[in-house]
């Protein structure tokens, strides 16, 4: 290596520029997660109507099935119970997303606090270290504080945060990786539902447009095959009239 590329202050300054650069995209991922709660409100208040409408089908079956028949009932019926499988998918899926986005806030929070002030601590250990001429083992233990966090936790909460660590260990984004997972299930799961109730609707307006034109065609052909003989009648009354 040369003597350039040795330079404290070219890796100084390198990791201040990634520093910098990986705390813009945590900023950007923060924002990303603000759309949970209009996607949340939007799967409540279409949840709510289709739990609504489907309530008021199921009392209503004796005169809503004549309307769209026996396969377009079970067709609008299925298409319900996915919107709102979809429904509550989406919001388990936004409850994890509040949940992990909480947690990893907090821990930030208080890990920067009791950080910064041990990094005050640790100036004044090491100038009396300095003036005794002790050589001291200064820093976080983070061995130490991930064990007595695992302590008490299951061993299958241990075993997938350990997971998780080794996994996105080297990725300083580790914090946000979770929680915009669980959001793009939840927009996923959204989208779903969305479509779920669009296709009842449309299943519904179907169904009832085909059985309307059955019963339309039924009738036609009933009123042709009778007009012959209500002609004849007709002729049969006026002979005995005259």
């Amino acid at each position: 290596m040369t003597e350039r590329e040795t330079d404290p202050l070219l890796e100084w300054n390198r990791l201040e520029r990634e520093i910098t650069e990986d705390a813009i995209v945590s900023s950007m991922f923060e924002a990303m997660s603000k759309a949970n709660e209009p996607l949340e409100k939007f799967t409540t208040w279409l949840l709510i109507g289709t739990a609504a409408i489907a309530s008021f089908i199921i009392t209503n079956a004796d005169k809503f099935l004549p309307i769209v028949e026996q396969n377009g009932f079970r067709a609008c019926g299925a298409l319900l119970c996915l919107s709102c499988i979809f429904g509550l998918l989406s919001k388990i899926s936004a409850l994890f997303h509040k949940i992990q986005t909480e947690i990893g806030t907090a821990v930030r929070k208080t890990f920067f606090e009791h950080l910064s002030k041990y990094q005050d601590k640790e100036k004044e250990i090491q100038v009396h270290a300095e003036f005794r001429k002790i050589n001291l083992q200064t820093g976080i233990r983070i061995e130490r504080i991930l064990e007595e966090f695992h302590a008490p936790q299951p061993k299958l909460v241990v075993w997938f945060a350990t997971r998780r660590l080794k996994k996105y260990q080297n990725n300083p984004q580790a914090s946000f990786i979770i929680p915009l997972r669980s959001m793009r299930y939840q927009s996923l799961f959204t989208f779903l539902q969305a479509v779920s109730f669009l296709g009842f609707l449309i299943a519904g307006f179907i169904y009832i447009a085909i059985n309307q034109s059955s019963i339309l065609t039924t009738h036609k052909k009933v009123a042709t095959s009778d007009h012959p003989t209500k002609v004849a009648q007709l002729h049969v009354s006026e002979k005995a009239k005259s």
